[in-house]
């Protein structure tokens, strides 16, 4: 496909989308003014906040979410540390697979983006948790990218950045505050618009994805251990 055909394809893409938005998908759109967060999307029903923010030298925005979500701290450990079915929740993966277990607060795993119109996306992610404690009252899950690890696939171009922080914390109602901050860069040439496009979209259908999953007996009711400690 030529640079004017794809250009096209994608101006297509991105006036639909907005012609179909609600009002806070629509201001997501809009350019920050500063570099303070600002909301995208407020989903008072299903306790979903998300946000951008413009970070300086670099064209990709930063996202956070706040949610709030009536699953326990377990549960939600163990849809996170099931990486083999990330693929189901997670917006856009094709494939999500553990590389290693490093211990059992560290590990090491692939995922794989569709990216339309465009090479599909990759990432290599070192996981690290800090396991919920006395300390400190919740679990914080760290996703870093290692591009390094393993070759690129023919046909797919890996992420230069990938960096998420999930911090969960139980709440006395038996609920989980969960708190999200990252920065993703998907590299290889997409204009930063179709990039801030997509962000806009993919934290909070992540969030619906999980909220799916939270509900499925496998995890809710979950009897065997988990693959990794969340709590001390």
């Amino acid at each position: 496909m030529n640079i004017q055909k794809y250009s096209a394809a994608l101006l297509l893409a991105c006036s639909f989308n907005v012609c179909h938005a609600d009002k806070e998908d629509v201001q997501g759109l809009q350019p920050a003014v500063d570099h303070d967060w600002y909301i995208v999307k407020k989903d008072d029903t299903r306790h979903i906040t998300t946000y951008a923010k413009n970070e300086d030298g670099k064209s990709i925005r930063s996202f956070k979410i706040e949610a709030r979500i009536d699953a326990s701290l377990a549960t939600l450990a163990g849809v996170h540390f099931d990486v083999a079915n990330i693929k189901k929740w997670y917006w856009e993966t094709l494939e999500s697979k553990l590389m290693s277990k490093v211990s059992d607060t560290e590990y090491i795993y692939y995922m794989k983006f569709n990216t339309p119109l465009a090479p599909d996306r990759d990432v290599v992610i070192h996981a690290t948790i800090e396991p919920f404690q006395d300390g400190h009252k919740y679990m914080l899950l760290r996703l870093r990218g290692e591009p390094s690890i393993m070759p690129v696939p023919d046909g797919v171009t890996r992420l230069t950045a990938f960096d998420i922080d999930i911090k969960l914390t139980p709440l006395v109602n038996g609920e989980t505050q969960i708190d999200i901050q990252g920065y993703i860069d998907p590299s290889g040439g997409l204009p930063a618009w179709t990039v801030n496009m997509f962000q806009r979209q993919a934290p909070y259908a992540t969030m619906l994805g999980l909220y799916r999953m939270v509900q499925k007996p496998e995890y809710s009711r979950m009897k065997m251990p988990l693959a990794f400690r969340y709590t001390q």
